[in-house]
């Protein structure tokens, strides 16, 4: 919470695990001893699931040719063991705790005119929440697990930048800890279709494996078209929804003062900055998709 104590915090343990370890009396986010510890247990949780994913693939190199490379074993581990499998471990924490969200989903979908009141920026901007916190730690370390990846595979400057902002975020969700509200969706559940596009990553023959594509035609057809469905639906329609209620907390909150205010300051412009160009993003790979997704169909002779 902005809130600029620090000092007086209830301790909690070093390694967090269930969210009641998040939890404290004081409404603040637990000592950042404790954030490391947890979130270096969950940087070799990750380091151990890509290495078990890569024995997994090379105990399966006889069942096809594309598999007895160890590039293409490596590359499936990666977006397998790390980037699917992160994407939906905050995915379903997010789900876990859409409750302390519903009200942005009520206003959006039921329009409800009580329910995303102005009057009520302050509650959604700087009330600590557990869940998020814990949402917002494990997003963190996947986003320095997968900048370093992005480097050591070349994915990309677009990548890097998407990972640096992506980073400040979640880090700011953490310290000094504020916009829990909104940080259940970026955070949370809006990465389900990040999830997918994890598995679909894995048939481009650019960031990918070379020829899955071609052997598995039908397949990568069927995880696009479940991609694009989610991607449409988190990104295109509740992506805007939830930057324009964010944008507009965040301006009523500046024109404010206070401590809880001065601790958030420049986090909360530099968010503003972090959304508006990952919110272009969005934009870009949308009309990237329609255009791979048309290119798709047609080879395949369905347009």
């Amino acid at each position: 919470m902005c809130d600029g104590k620090i000092g007086l915090r209830q301790q909690n343990p070093l390694v967090m695990t269930g969210l009641k370890s998040y939890e404290n009396s004081t409404g603040q986010p637990p000592r950042k001893a404790s954030a490391f510890v947890t979130g270096l247990v969950f940087l070799l949780f990750l380091i151990l699931s890509e290495q078990t994913m890569r024995f997994v693939f090379y105990q399966m190199k006889d069942l096809h040719p594309i598999l007895d490379d160890e590039t293409n074993r490596f590359i499936l581990a990666r977006h397998i063991g790390i980037d699917f499998l992160s994407c939906l471990i905050v995915a379903v924490l997010g789900w876990n705790a859409r409750a302390i969200a519903w009200d942005m989903v009520a206003a959006a979908t039921f329009g409800s005119e009580s329910a995303m009141n102005p009057a009520g920026f302050e509650q959604r901007m700087f009330t600590y929440h557990p869940a998020c916190f814990r949402i917002a730690l494990v997003f963190f370390v996947f986003q320095v697990k997968n900048l370093y990846d992005t480097i050591v595979w070349n994915d990309g400057p677009e990548f890097i930048f998407h990972h640096l902002a992506s980073m400040l975020a979640s880090y700011g969700a953490l310290y000094p800890s504020f916009a829990h509200f909104y940080g259940i969706f970026y955070l949370g559940f809006s990465e389900i279709s990040t999830a997918v596009l994890c598995v679909l990553a894995n048939f481009d023959d650019e960031h990918g494996v070379v020829g899955l594509g071609d052997a598995f035609p039908m397949t990568k057809v069927i995880v696009g078209a479940a991609f694009v469905m989610l991607f449409i639906l988190c990104r295109t329609i509740m992506w805007p929804i939830a930057t324009f209620y964010f944008m507009r907390d965040a301006n009523l909150a500046l024109k404010g003062s206070g401590p809880r205010l001065d601790a958030c300051k420049n986090w909360m412009k530099l968010f503003m900055f972090c959304l508006t160009g990952l919110s272009i993003l969005q934009v870009l790979w949308l009309g990237q998709i329609f255009i791979i997704a048309k290119k798709e169909f047609q080879s395949l002779g369905l347009l």
